[in-house]
């Protein structure tokens, strides 16, 4: 620290008094005092504005005085120095050679602050890293970060279900049965009596007889009468007749893809399954190369043409086609905001806005549901899904770009820009070394990191490959969950909109459970309640209701999950590779459930087999979550080395450890006039901290 040497300095001189050293004549000794007492002074007054420096208290104005404002909590100013020897000489005050200090002083604080990376690197745990030193200066919860949230993050969280999830009740299939002609005389027949002399029953894959789908009784015509040959059963040859209680048309009944070409239903889903993992890998690296911002607008536009562009095809390679290139823009349309907005925020606003993000997001899902029942028309709504996607790029002169990607990329300039306008919109003053704190920073950000950093260090290895698994685990069980709505008896509208609705609670339980149990804690109990109620579904797939709560339950929980595994993932890697990271494990998720919609195809044969699979992955997932560090209270990392030292020497029960000492350090730090030791037993990274 600065002021050791001021006590190693007393020591020497005591020690050197307790060795017999020769005194001196008593003109020398007085001298030799006063000038190790303004030594000592100086020595003092460094360390004093060094500990304003770190605590973020306004900077002194006088080099011979602290001001009250400056004197850290409970001390006691230092005293003046003793007066010169020589006589005080008038002098007329030259704005220049004041202008020439005011560079010097700078000059002093950015070596001060040099020294206290010095600290840093010996383990000094009250040190903040000069990105954290910045936006605690500039605010980190003020009113810039809630325009941020509330004016854009969550109207994009509300309306990406609509483009996300749209797809699910476009490609909805109708009960349907084998169209055959009537003559004149049977049209008094009923639609039921019609199919009883018609069509053949079929046992389903719930147990029950129904009307066959696929197929019909030979039925010849002559004249305007026919005769149904019930011994003989053909596939359709005139076309199929579609329940229009629910739509009054869909994709599926307006091309006809039922029967033999239903598997065109399935290669449609995977196809926009593997635009999602493309365009989260291609987005990813590109927002590496161009920035957050520029990819972002980027995939609104892809959402916008090739969403609408979907719905006037006229056949269904085309279809297939557009939607691919329709899901290149999820999840990155959301992902890009997201990651700009926590690395301006407060480590307890990020996450408070995953929460927001993830429970408006579900109230916008809940809508969709209603906004399909009430158009009933899968072109009508359609429309309404991606055309509203057009107005974000309002948002181009009011979305910053991601400040630690300017600062990868020695775009300092415009980084200083927007600190000065989060800092003026918070009401705040930027620090007045802010140029020589962005410098620092970036010296931190390590921007040579790469791909390969998460291949060639040992933890980052491991959290890569668990965070991937845990992500495949959550896409296939959230994606199975909801794309089995299809298998499920009553109205699919119901039925999506309960499985929707169940997210809420469950995003409330995700955060308030990442708070107080930890990220890690959370992720196991969560997939194993999962498994627990998809093993149930399995034997209830006869009851309508009870199967629905199940497979809510089951949503609910994955749900949480999802929600702080999104989280770790921010929380385990480092900036530079942050995005990346979210790129790769996002892909690995998305790319295992291309195969989920031939999975849940297996429920027309068997309806518990999809259950059964369900279960069994996601007791996986909380075997291998137990491999994870707990990153409550740890600071995102910024280098790939602090990263690479997340949860070394950390205890398996750390989140109970963390809480005892919060609880410990609260009632400390109300009887203490010292900040250091209130931080000094926080959890570190490098000697980073967070801050009581």
């Amino acid at each position: 620290m600065v002021g050791a040497p001021a006590v190693g300095g007393g020591g020497g001189a005591a020690a050197a008094a307790a060795a017999g050293a020769t005194p001196r004549s008593g003109g020398e000794d007085h001298g030799e005092k006063r000038n190790v007492a303004a030594a000592g002074w100086e020595k003092r007054r460094r360390a004093d504005r060094y500990q304003c420096l770190k605590t973020a208290v306004p900077l002194c104005h006088h080099e011979t005085s602290l001001e009250p404002s400056c004197l850290p909590r409970g001390a006691a100013p230092s005293p003046p120095p003793p007066p010169p020897l020589t006589s005080t000489l008038a002098f007329s005050i030259d704005m220049d050679k004041v202008e020439v200090m005011k560079e010097e002083a700078e000059d002093e604080i950015g070596k001060m602050l040099e020294v206290g990376d010095g600290d840093t690197q010996n383990g000094d745990p009250s040190f903040i890293s000069a990105y954290e030193q910045i936006m605690t200066a500039v605010g980190t919860e003020g009113r810039y970060q809630r325009l941020l949230i509330y004016a854009f993050m969550l109207p994009l969280s509300f309306y990406t279900p609509f483009g996300a999830s749209s797809l699910l009740l476009i490609l909805s299939t109708p009960n349907h049965s084998c169209h055959v002609p009537r003559s004149p005389e049977q049209q008094n027949l009923s639609t039921e009596q019609w199919q009883n002399l018609t069509v053949p029953w079929e046992e389903g894959a719930d147990g029950y007889y129904h009307p066959s789908q696929c197929s019909m009784y030979n039925t010849t015509f002559w004249g305007n009468h026919n005769n149904a040959d019930n011994s003989t059963i053909i596939s359709c040859r005139f076309g199929w007749d579609y329940d229009r209680n629910n739509w009054r048309e869909t994709a599926v009944s307006e091309f006809n893809w039922v029967c033999d070409n239903a598997s065109i239903i399935t290669t449609i889903f995977s196809l926009a399954v593997a635009g999602n993992a493309v365009g989260t890998l291609i987005f990813s690296i590109l927002a590496d190369r161009i920035g957050r911002r520029p990819v972002f607008f980027l995939t609104v536009w892809i959402n916008c043409i090739f969403g609408l562009a979907n719905m006037i095809v006229p056949s269904w390679q085309l279809f297939a086609l557009t939607r691919f290139l329709a899901c290149l823009a999820f999840f990155s349309i959301y992902q890009m905001p997201y990651i700009i907005v926590v690395e301006l925020s407060s480590e307890h606003l990020r996450g408070v806005t995953a929460a927001l993000s993830f429970i408006v997001g579900t109230l916008g899902m809940c809508c969709v549901s209603l906004c399909a029942w009430l158009l009933a028309h899968w072109q009508i709504f359609g429309i309404l899904c991606h055309a509203p996607s057009i107005l974000f790029l309002l948002y181009w002169r009011f979305l910053p770009e991601s400040p630690r990607w300017l600062l990868s990329m020695d775009r300092v300039d415009e980084c200083e820009r927007i600190m000065i306008q989060v800092a003026a919109t918070n009401g705040l003053q930027p620090p007045p070394n802010l140029r020589h704190l962005l410098n620092k920073a970036q010296s931190e950000e390590k921007k040579t990191a790469t791909v390969k950093d998460l291949v060639k260090y040992r933890m980052l290895r491991k959290h890569l490959l668990i965070s991937s698994l845990n992500t495949t685990i959550f896409c296939v069980v959230y994606s199975g969950i909801v794309l089995n709505i299809h298998n499920m008896t009553g109205n699919e509208f119901v039925n999506f909109f309960v499985l929707s609705l169940v997210e809420i609670p469950g995003n409330v339980l995700g955060v308030l459970s990442a708070q107080y149990l930890g990220r890690r804690l959370t992720t196991i109990y969560t997939l194993a309640l999962s498994a627990l109620f998809s093993g149930l579904a399995s034997i209830t797939v006869s009851d309508q209701w009870l199967l629905v709560t199940l497979c809510g339950l089951v949503k609910l929980f994955v749900t949480e999950a999802v929600l702080v595994v999104y989280m770790q993932i921010g929380e385990l890697f480092p900036t530079p590779l942050r995005s990346l990271s979210y790129g790769i494990t996002g892909v690995t998720g998305l790319s295992a459930t291309v195969l989920v919609p031939s999975l849940m195809a297996l429920g027309t044969g068997d309806q518990k087999l999809p259950y059964y699979i369900l279960s069994g992955l996601c007791v996986c997932g909380a075997a291998v979550s137990t491999f994870l560090p707990e990153t409550l209270g740890l600071p995102l990392p910024q280098t790939v080395e602090q990263a690479n030292q997340v949860g070394n020497g950390q205890s398996y029960f750390f989140c109970l450890t963390y809480w005892t000492r919060q609880r410990n350090e609260g009632h400390n730090c109300n009887n203490t006039t010292n900040r250091k030791a209130c931080n000094s037993a926080a959890p570190t990274i490098n000697g980073e901290t967070t801050r009581v």
